[in-house]
């Protein structure tokens, strides 16, 4: 066997066994219920199987499987080896609860051994969610299941799994916490209710809406609240009615003592009024004539401050044109040097640019312009073996290729043509190239591709005869 097909048979020999490593699965079995919670002025919790869970197995972002419960709540499903799995139970309205599953780390002799590993996860409850209730842990595994060596088996990690069992304690803490404050406010509004507080019953049906939103009891109890207002309403308009009768008599009666005394009063004051009246009258004509030479000196002195006042606004307006003035001489000083100093960068980079254009001109010209062909003696003149002549520029000395004569005028019978073709064939087309015979060399440099397939050589050359013709 040489060594490529035993390479090949190690290789299937070694995929043959991971592939037989790989044949076992992890069965998973477990069952869900769905906690349902009527929340009146007391807390009654149900428990039932539940039917139509979705039961979802991914590896990283790929759904692997899923599944239903069926409709004893109860599913079974099978776990690929040697993977790192999340599995996710799910129902609409629900807290999703997830589970890490590892099948890695069972030995490939044990795997081997018809194995039909098995693990059971105790009833998994699904539940609403309430509002105000931190969920958030529930977005980790709640268990992980790992494979165990000492007992060789599958079993979880009963730290993580406490652990796990503790936050959701808290969390069923804090359920129970809310519940308990919304049944118990319940309880308030129905203890207010039947002593007729309908005010007080009202507030904590509201309350309770507030604590736990959606849940049907303080609603059903607001209608009765209504009645209860209206009946309080009836007894309170019949209290005001009586009350208001009695009031209009004890008014009539206050009024009439109010009305002679009112009289009197008046009586009173029209003689005081007179009095006040006449020394009003003298003081406001005195206050008059004060108010009168107070506003004069005002008007002078306001005269006197209009006058100062555009004296040195005059002065301002001098003095601001001035700085305007300067400031704007001094931006048109900065816009003229700025102007030249970008005049003079735009010269001296046009002046750098035609330096190195001519530069480039100079040393394209150089590479364009043909060396003269070397005139080589030649001492051997060779055979004819072809009645084709081909010029050439230059002679070669290896033993076997075609000779060829020297100088620009000496031609010579290439011997190897029939024996190496397509060295011949590009050696012509170089020599056509070198003497710029463009149109010539380009035949013979298509006529070598066909004899060797994706030369380089040839398609350099025809793409610089491309370049060239273009240029021309």
């Amino acid at each position: 066997m040489n060594k490529k097909s035993l390479v090949i048979f190690l290789s299937s020999l070694f995929l043959h066994t991971i592939l037989n490593a790989q044949e076992w699965t992890l069965k998973l079995r477990s069952s869900v219920e769905l906690r349902t919670f009527k929340l009146t002025n007391k807390v009654d919790i149900s428990e039932e199987k539940l039917a139509g869970a979705t039961i979802t197995l991914s590896k990283g972002a790929i759904t692997i499987t899923q599944i239903q419960s069926d409709g004893s709540g109860d599913f079974v499903i099978d776990v690929p080896a040697n993977g790192d799995y999340i599995l996710t139970i799910s129902y609409s309205g629900c807290n999703p609860k997830k589970f890490a599953i590892s099948t890695m780390n069972v030995p490939e002799e044990l795997a081997k051994d018809n194995y039909k590993p098995t693990f059971g996860i105790e009833g998994v409850i699904m539940a609403k969610a309430f509002p105000s209730i931190n969920y958030s842990v529930l977005q980790q595994a709640l268990a992980r299941i790992v494979y165990t060596p000492n007992g060789k088996k599958f079993d979880d990690e009963e730290g993580y799994t406490n652990q796990m069992l503790a936050e959701l304690t808290k969390i069923r803490e804090a359920e129970n916490v809310l519940m308990n404050n919304f049944t118990s406010t319940n309880n308030t509004g129905d203890v207010a209710l039947s002593k007729g507080d309908c005010p007080l019953a009202k507030a904590s049906y509201e309350k309770a809406m507030t604590i736990i939103p959606g849940e049907r009891y303080p609603s059903d109890q607001l209608p009765k609240v209504g009645d209860c207002l209206k009946q309080k309403e009836l007894a309170d308009k019949k209290a005001a009615d009586e009350a208001k009768l009695a009031a209009e008599k004890l008014a009539a009666e206050k009024l009439a003592k109010e009305k002679a005394a009112q009289e009197k009063l008046e009586a009173d004051k029209l003689a005081k009024d007179k009095v006040a009246q006449e020394a009003s009258n003298k003081a406001a004509q005195a206050e008059a004539e004060k108010a009168q030479n107070a506003q004069l000196a005002a008007e002078k002195a306001e005269t006197e401050r209009l006058a100062k006042d555009k004296i040195a606004q005059a002065a301002a307006a001098k003095a601001t044109k001035a700085e305007s003035e300067k400031a704007q001489k001094d931006k048109l000083a900065k816009e003229k040097l700025e102007a030249d100093k970008i005049a003079k960068e735009a010269s001296t980079k046009a002046a750098k640019e035609a330096a190195e254009k001519a530069t480039q001109s100079k040393v394209t010209k150089t590479k364009e312009t043909p060396k003269e062909p070397v005139k080589e003696k030649t001492t051997t003149p060779a055979k004819e073996t072809t009645r084709e002549i081909v010029p050439s520029s230059t002679s070669s000395s290896e033993t076997g290729s075609a000779g060829v004569g020297s100088g620009d005028a000496k031609y010579s019978i290439p011997q190897a043509l029939g024996a190496d073709k397509y060295n011949a064939t590009i050696k012509r087309a170089d020599e056509l190239f070198k003497m710029k015979r463009y149109s010539e060399a380009k035949p013979m440099y298509e006529e070598a591709l066909k004899q060797k397939p994706n030369d380089p050589a040839a398609t350099n050359k025809l793409a610089e005869i491309e370049k060239l013709t273009i240029k021309k």
